[in-house]
């Protein structure tokens, strides 16, 4: 199934080269995008004041991080080639190195950051969890990962996302509340002072 399924969609490609460059854009700069995104949401929660934009753009960083390292842990355990390792007629418009297939850190880090969003604002956080589907098929579409390495890197985001929102997520909000004061002070300073030169 794994294998017909990366045939059926990796077999698409070649055909158009505005799908092709599509399809490879945003392979390649979602993930970024993403990044700027929760990055932007942390520095609005600056601009306006906000404790609670900022603390879960802390939180939803620290989950990121914690779904990185779950994903390191799991392709250590589970070895799995590059579909163009195992299949030689696999269609690779976007060149990767022959590295470790599963499970993908793309799908990985943009479902993290799409989880962690939609724990505090679900309509933004709903069309980045589509974001990041479209991302995950877009790595197949490419030739650098299997469906399976997709879908397993969700699973692991949705498992872990759900265990932390349970266990550690308030607390890692609190705990951030103590650099938040610093930081504020720090920023309310260097405003006032740019105001008075």
């Amino acid at each position: 199934m794994n294998d017909w399924l990366f045939s059926l969609i990796n077999g698409m490609a070649n055909h158009s080269v505005i799908v092709d460059a599509l399809m490879i854009s945003i392979s390649k700069l979602v993930p970024y995008l993403y990044i700027l995104i929760l990055a932007w949401l942390y520095v609005k929660g600056f601009c306006t004041g906000s404790f609670k934009l900022r603390g879960e753009s802390f939180a939803t960083a620290v989950l990121l991080v914690i779904c990185l390292i779950g994903s390191f842990i799991l392709g250590s355990m589970f070895y799995e080639n590059r579909p163009f390792v195992d299949h030689p007629d696999a269609v690779l418009i976007l060149n990767h190195a022959a590295d470790a297939s599963f499970p993908s850190d793309h799908a990985v880090g943009t479902m993290a950051i799409a989880c962690g969003i939609l724990f505090y604002r679900w309509n933004q956080g709903t069309w980045m969890v589509y974001g990041s589907i479209l991302v995950g098929f877009s790595r197949v579409f490419v030739g650098n990962h299997y469906p399976g390495d997709i879908l397993g890197a969700f699973i692991l985001v949705w498992i872990l996302t759900a265990i932390y929102n349970k266990t550690i997520r308030r607390s890692v909000v609190r705990m951030y509340r103590g650099l938040d004061a610093r930081l504020m002070r720090e920023y309310v300073r260097r405003f006032q002072k740019q105001r008075t030169v």
